[in-house]
C-alpha cells in the first residue's frame, strides 16, 4: 500500500497538471490540426504564426522534389464568451506559401498568398468530463488555387464548398485527477475529404507535450485509416511558454499513406495580448481539523466537496485530525467530512485570497452515553427495597436495587428517553420517564406504596352531548402510577392505585383533553366521571327562562347554567359562543335585537355568578334564522326558544 502511494505521489510530481492550451494552426484552442472542445478561459487576444515546411514531391514528376514552407500568419483567437454551461470562440488566419523551384521544370523561387478564412467555435461545457463543441471555418480566397504548388494536403483546401465543420469531443480527465492528460477527438469536412481527428495533451505551467493524429480521407476512402486513397498525420510535439504571454511550438509530423506525402517539421510562435484577458482566479487555503465532539480525540475523516467536484476527496491524519486543501478558488466552499459512526458536518467555509481559512470540525457520535442512577424506598417508611428496574421497549437488561441502599447503577445508556419501571413483592409498581443526556447521570426516584395502602378509583367516560360512552386513556401525569384504558362498550374505568392526592387527566381521540384532582383515602373507593367535548359541539341549555319578551333569565335557570359553568370549569382551556334563538313569532328585527340580548344575559350571568372569565365567552343571537323545528306549532315553536352552548375552540 506504501509502495503504491509513494508512486502515486511520484507520478503526480513528474506528471504536471493541464493547465493551458494553445491556439493551432488556424487559431481557436487546441493543439495543431487537432480542435479542443473547450474554449480558452483565461487568455486574451491571442496572436500566433505557425511555418509548416517540407520537402515534398511534384504532382507531375514524383521523381523530383521542392522545398515548400506553409507560413500561416497573423492567426487570431479570442472568446468573449466563457462560462461554466457556453463557450464562444472566435478565430482567423491569413498567410502565405513560399516554394522553391517554382515546378519540376522551372527552378525559380515562387509565392503566394494563404487561405483568407475566419471561424468560430461552441462549446459546450456543463458536464464534469464530457465537453462537447462545434467548430467551422469559412475560406474567403486563397492563392493556393495553382495545381502546381507542392500541397500534399498539409492544410487541405476548402474550395467546394468553401466552409467546413468539425464536431468536437473532450475527455477533460484534469477534472477527475490533476495529473491526468486530457483527449481531444475531432469529426469534419474539409472540401470532399471527411477529417477524423484525436489528440492527447499533458501539460504544465510554461511547459507541456502533446501527441496528435489525424486522418485525411476522400469520399472513395474505405475508412479512417485508408492509406491508398488517403493519408494519416501523427504529429509528436512540445509547448515551451504559456497561452497567456509568450509561448514556442516545435512538432514533427510523420505521414503515411502515398509515397509522395512528405514528413513536415512544424514550428509555432503564441503571444497572448492584454485585450480582454481575464484575471487569474484569486485562491486561498483551508487549514482545518476533525476531531470528537464529546472528548475532542482526533478522527480519521473523508472529506469532500459535494459542491465542486473538480476538488479531489481527500482523508484527515488519523493521528492529528488535520487537512489542508490549496489553491482553492476564492469565495464561499462546502466542505464536509464524514468518519464511521459519526454523524456527519456539513459547512460553508469562505476562502479569502491568499490566506489560510481555519475550521473545526466537531463531529457527534451517532450514538452516545449517560448513566442512570437511581433509588427506590417504601413509600410510607422511607425505608430501600430491593426492587426489579426494567426498561421496557429497549436493549437494557434489567437490573436490581441493593436491598441495603436501595441504590441501582447503569453505565452506557445511549441517550434518550426511557420508561422505566420499579417492582418488588408486596408493592405497586412504579413507572418514571426519565431523559438520559450526554455525559451527565440521571437519577430517577421511585417510592413504592405497599400494596395494602391502596383504594379504588372508578368512573365511566362519556361524551357530553350524547352521553355515549367513550374509548379513552385515564392517566396520573408526574405519577408512577401506570394509565388505565376504558372499556369501550361501556367507557368504564377502573383501577386499584396507592392512597394519595391525584390529578387525572382523561384523553380520547377528536376530544379535549380533561382534567380533575381526586383524593384517595385507604378502602375508600372514588367515584369520577368524565363527560368530554370537542370543538364544534353545541349542546341546549334546557331549563333556561326569560321573561315574556325580555332577556331577564329566571331564578329557575340556575340548574341549567350550572351545568354550563361546570363544562367550562372542568375544560379550563376551551372558548364558548352563547347562541340565542327565538320562534317565528314577530318581526325578524325583533326577533334578531331580542336573541341577541338573551345570549348576553346569560354570558353575564355565568360571569357575575360562577365566575367564569369573561375572555372564554363570546355571546351572539340568531333570531329565528337556524329553526330545529315547525315553528307552525306550539311544541316547535317552544324548541326554538333556545340558548346554545357552542364549544369554538381553546385558548393557547
Amino acid at each position: 500500500m506504501k509502495k503504491t502511494v509513494s508512486l502515486l505521489a511520484l507520478l503526480m510530481a513528474v506528471l504536471p497538471a493541464l493547465v493551458f492550451a494553445y491556439p493551432g494552426i488556424g487559431g481557436g484552442r487546441g493543439l495543431l490540426r487537432v480542435q479542443n472542445a473547450l474554449v480558452e478561459d483565461e487568455a486574451g487576444l491571442t496572436i500566433s504564426a505557425h511555418a509548416i515546411g517540407r520537402n515534398a514531391f511534384f504532382p507531375a514528376d514524383t521523381t523530383k522534389k521542392g522545398w515548400v514552407l506553409d507560413l500561416v500568419a497573423p492567426e487570431l483567437s479570442y472568446a468573449p464568451v466563457s462560462g461554466k454551461y457556453f463557450g464562444l470562440e472566435l478565430f482567423g488566419s491569413w498567410g502565405g506559401v513560399f516554394q522553391t523551384p517554382k515546378s519540376d521544370s522551372v527552378p525559380d523561387f515562387a509565392m503566394a498568398t494563404h487561405d483568407l478564412k475566419a471561424g468560430g467555435k461552441v462549446s459546450i461545457p456543463p458536464l464534469p468530463v464530457l465537453k462537447l463543441g462545434f467548430a467551422g471555418s469559412y475560406t474567403f480566397m486563397t492563392g493556393r488555387d495553382d495545381p502546381a504548388w507542392l500541397d500534399p494536403l498539409a492544410l487541405p483546401l476548402a474550395k467546394d464548398p468553401k466552409y467546413t465543420w468539425n464536431g468536437l469531443a473532450t475527455l477533460q480527465l484534469q477534472d477527475v485527477l490533476s495529473s491526468a492528460p486530457n483527449l481531444m477527438f475531432n469529426y469534419g469536412k474539409v472540401d470532399k475529404e471527411t477529417h477524423y481527428g484525436a489528440g492527447l495533451q499533458l501539460a504544465a505551467k510554461g511547459f507541456s507535450l502533446f501527441l496528435e493524429a489525424l486522418s485525411q480521407q476522400p469520399d472513395s476512402s474505405t475508412g479512417m485509416f485508408d492509406t491508398d486513397a488517403g493519408h494519416i498525420h501523427v504529429t509528436p510535439g512540445v509547448v515551451f511558454g504559456s497561452a497567456r504571454s509568450f509561448a514556442l511550438k516545435a512538432a514533427y509530423t510523420f505521414s503515411f499513406g502515398r509515397k509522395i506525402d512528405p514528413n513536415e517539421l512544424v514550428l509555432g510562435l503564441v503571444v497572448g495580448t492584454p485585450f480582454g484577458q481575464r484575471a487569474p482566479a484569486e485562491v486561498g487555503d483551508i487549514a482545518a481539523t476533525v476531531t470528537n465532539a464529546s472528548t475532542g480525540v482526533p478522527l480519521l475523516a473523508d472529506i469532500t466537496f459535494p459542491e465542486n467536484p473538480k476538488l479531489k476527496p481527500l482523508q484527515s491524519d488519523a493521528n492529528t485530525g488535520v487537512f489542508r486543501v490549496e489553491k482553492i478558488p476564492v469565495g464561499v466552499v462546502v466542505v464536509e467530512a464524514a468518519a464511521e459512526g459519526y454523524q456527519r458536518q456539513a459547512v460553508p467555509i469562505e476562502v479569502k485570497s491568499g490566506a489560510a481559512t481555519q475550521y473545526e470540525f466537531k463531529l457527534r457520535p451517532l450514538v452516545t452515553y449517560g448513566t442512570l442512577a437511581g433509588t427506590v424506598i417504601d413509600a410510607t417508611t422511607n425505608k430501600p427495597l430491593a426492587a426489579k428496574i426494567e426498561f421496557p421497549g429497549t436493549s437494557l437488561a434489567t437490573v436490581t436495587a441493593d436491598a441495603s441502599t436501595g441504590a441501582f447503577r447503569v453505565n452506557n445508556v445511549p441517550v434518550g428517553v426511557y420508561t422505566i419501571t420499579a417492582s418488588a413483592t408486596g408493592y405497586f409498581s412504579g413507572s418514571l420517564t426519565v431523559n438520559v443526556e450526554e455525559g451527565k447521570v440521571a437519577a430517577p426516584a421511585f417510592t413504592l406504596t405497599p400494596e395494602t395502602m391502596k383504594s379504588t378509583l372508578t368512573g365511566k367516560v362519556s361524551d357530553k352531548k350524547t352521553g355515549n360512552p367513550l374509548r379513552a386513556t385515564v392517566s396520573f401525569p408526574n405519577t408512577s402510577v401506570p394509565s388505565v384504558q376504558t372499556d369501550p362498550a361501556t367507557g368504564v374505568y377502573s383501577t386499584d392505585i396507592p392512597v394519595g392526592s391525584y390529578a387525572v387527566e382523561v384523553k380520547a381521540d377528536s376530544y379535549i383533553t380533561q382534567s380533575a384532582a381526586v383524593v384517595l383515602q385507604k378502602d375508600q373507593p372514588v367515584i369520577k366521571d368524565f363527560a368530554l367535548v370537542m370543538e364544534g359541539m353545541a349542546i341546549t341549555l334546557r331549563g333556561v327562562y326569560f321573561d315574556f319578551n325580555k332577556a331577564t333569565i329566571k331564578p329557575e335557570s340556575r340548574p341549567a347554567l350550572e351545568d354550563a359553568a361546570k363544562i367550562l370549569k372542568d375544560n379550563p382551556t376551551i372558548r364558548v359562543e352563547i347562541q340565542g334563538h327565538t320562534d317565528s313569532k314577530g318581526s325578524e328585527e325583533y326577533n334578531l335585537s331580542l336573541s341577541d340580548k338573551r345570549a348576553w344575559a346569560v354570558v353575564n350571568y355565568l360571569v357575575q355568578n360562577f365566575g367564569i372569565e369573561q375572555s372564554r365567552l363570546t355571546a351572539k343571537g340568531y333570531g329565528e334564522a337556524r329553526p330545529i323545528a315547525d315553528n307552525e306549532t306550539d311544541a316547535g315553536r317552544a324548541l326554538n326558544r333556545r340558548v346554545e352552548f357552542v364549544i369554538i375552540g381553546q385558548q393557547k
